[in-house]
């Protein structure tokens, strides 16, 4: 039967004087996030107790700074923060600019006891620091905030290590605020964040206890993510004796990613462990199927997180991919980057890790060829995400057979069957226009079709613009050519009416007339960007023919493109006798 004493768990509202004191000895642990807070944080903290301070305030003459967590043994000042890290580390700031603004020596000396404990034979107690940061962050926050006189020269230099920025910013925040104070307005400041301020105290005597308060916390809002509950997961499963090296390099490849990418990392290694459509929240379904992150703590970092996020950097590395793989692979890369969609890069992640293993069944270039046109056809198709799950799903298994006979790659579900090409080519021949997300992805391609690759385009604005207008109205040449609703309504949107622009469309241009569209509109300044709208400069009139022939050129560009040419001429010959 388990101790009740071990199982108690203690909260109360302390004052500021009493949590910073001989009562706590405050350590981060290393499955914390680094400290974040930014300025706008810290400015509002400052304003909060300005305002609380003042003669008009509703504080009722004291002020609540929130909660932390502790694991904590009754009676003995050790405590880990579960929760609280970014309100002690911001306090430890203020404390300390406060200290070393006093210009009398020994109040200033005073002072420093709310950043470090002074050492006492007689009471048994060493010398300490009151708040130990992570150990990565630690020598940094010594040096430049709780060593006496720190904050008077902080660095102008900023430093390329989140916390660090962040730590080093709002000392400079905080500096600047109380510069601007009187030392006797500084006084009261400090006075009134010891006797005035308050933090509730939860004490809990385990760290299993306080990491199931950890998740709790996450689940009722706290801003902590799916991957900071991982982490707490993983670690209290290494033991103490790895604790320490794994937080260190998990952190380093968050750092690396940057947070936002490094989350969809998990999200794509789950899928390529789970291989169909989540049904649960990341950090409930990611333990149950990646089954090494729960046998083998070490050998998920070594084995898994690290070689998939070497995979992740190297696929957003389009110069590198060039290195390894060459130019046409980097292009088909660049390509896949302009879908609405990341579902194709676990597969993807999945192939370039095998290639480092070398046990992949075939070349990464021939793979991302075959990737790329199957994601197209999905794209353009508008196969919705169970759809795309799915065969995705489908990929990896032919990536990863597990036992069975591993297929060809013309044979796998990477390829497109003729009734799938027909599929494709009809939503190309379509209203092409009308789909908003797929148009201007689809005429990129095409104009990367037009120059071989070679062409690369960082505008800061593309547009997609009608040829023939959407308004004719007030434009005879227009009205002769489209003498009717329906001719103008039929190949309006069509793919073959449709160019690119490096500005954004003008619409007095919809009463231009097509010699002025093309000479002067699609030409700016003489030039133009887009070898597709080069292209219908070269065209005398622009007739429903004429679009209708347009839109075979390019749809059999894209048949040569994607190895599709003879079922092409299969849907052609179906859709000639049927338009």
């Amino acid at each position: 039967m388990p101790d009740i004493q071990q199982l108690r768990i203690e909260a109360a509202h302390k004052k500021i004087m009493d949590v910073f004191s001989s009562n706590y000895a405050f350590t981060i642990p290393p499955y914390q996030r680094p400290y974040a807070w930014e300025t706008d944080q810290v400015e509002e903290l400052l304003s909060d107790l300005d305002d609380a301070m003042g003669p008009q305030t509703n504080s009722d003459g004291f002020y609540f700074l929130g909660s932390i967590v502790l694991v904590k043994t009754h009676d003995r000042p050790s405590s880990e923060v579960v929760d609280g890290q970014q309100r002690l580390t911001t306090l430890t700031i203020l404390f300390s600019v406060i200290r070393d603004l006093t210009e009398d020596k020994v109040r200033q000396a005073e002072r420093e006891k709310y950043i470090k404990q002074r050492a006492s034979e007689d009471e048994g107690l060493p010398e300490t620091l009151r708040l130990k940061l992570r150990d990565k962050d630690q020598d940094f926050f010594t040096k430049h905030v709780q060593k006496s006189g720190a904050t008077n020269s902080l660095p102008t230099t900023p430093e390329s290590d989140g916390s660090k920025t962040c730590i080093l910013q709002n000392a400079k925040t905080i500096r600047a605020r109380l510069e601007k104070m009187g030392e006797e307005q500084r006084s009261k400041l400090l006075q009134f964040l010891l006797r005035d301020c308050y933090l509730v105290v939860v004490e809990v005597p385990t760290q299993t206890a306080a990491r199931r308060i950890f998740t709790v916390l996450n689940a009722r809002g706290m801003d902590l993510s799916a991957t900071d509950i991982l982490k707490a997961d993983l670690l209290e499963r290494a033991g103490t004796d790895s604790e320490v090296q794994l937080s260190r390099h998990w952190e380093d490849i968050e750092l690396a990613l940057g947070r936002e990418r490094f989350s969809d990392l998990f999200t794509h290694i789950r899928m390529i462990f789970e291989r169909e459509k989540p049904r649960s929240a990341l950090e409930t379904g990611f333990p149950k199927h990646v089954q090494v992150f729960q046998d083998d703590p070490l050998a998920f970092i070594n084995e898994a997180l690290q070689p998939y996020a070497d995979a992740f950097t190297l696929s957003l590395n389009n110069e590198e991919i060039k290195k390894q793989f060459g130019q046409k692979t980097a292009d088909l890369m660049r390509s896949l980057d302009r879908l609405d969609n990341k579902d194709w890069l676990p597969p993807l992640l999945f192939c370039l890790k095998q290639h480092k293993d070398r046990a992949i069944s075939c070349t990464v270039p021939d793979f991302i060829f075959h990737l790329e046109r199957l994601a197209y056809y999905l794209f353009v198709t508008r196969a919705n995400v169970n759809r795309r799950m799915s065969r995705y799903a489908d990929v990896l298994n032919f990536l990863n057979p597990q036992g069975k006979n591993p297929e060809t790659i013309e044979d796998s579900c990477l390829n497109i069957t003729q009734d799938e090409a027909f599929e494709l080519f009809n939503a190309l021949s379509g209203d092409v226009y009308r789909a908003t997300r797929v148009v201007k992805p689809i005429l990129l391609r095409l104009e990367q079709a037009s120059t071989d690759g070679s062409a690369y385009y960082d505008y800061p604005t593309i547009s997609v613009e009608h040829v023939c207008p959407q308004n004719i109205r007030e434009v005879p040449e227009w009205l002769e050519w489209f003498s009717t609703p329906d001719i103008h309504n039929k190949w309006i949107h069509s793919l073959g009416n449709l160019v690119l622009l490096n500005f954004r469309k003008n619409s007095a241009a919809q009463n231009y007339d097509f010699d002025k569209k093309k000479n002067q509109y699609f030409a700016s300044g003489d030039t133009c960007a887009f070898t597709l709208t080069n292209e219908v400069r070269a065209y005398n009139t622009w007739t429903p023919d004429d679009i209708k022939r347009r839109r075979e050129v390019l749809l059999r560009r894209f048949a040569k493109e994607w190895n599709l040419n003879a079922e092409f001429e299969a849907w052609q010959k179906i859709s000639i006798n049927s338009e």
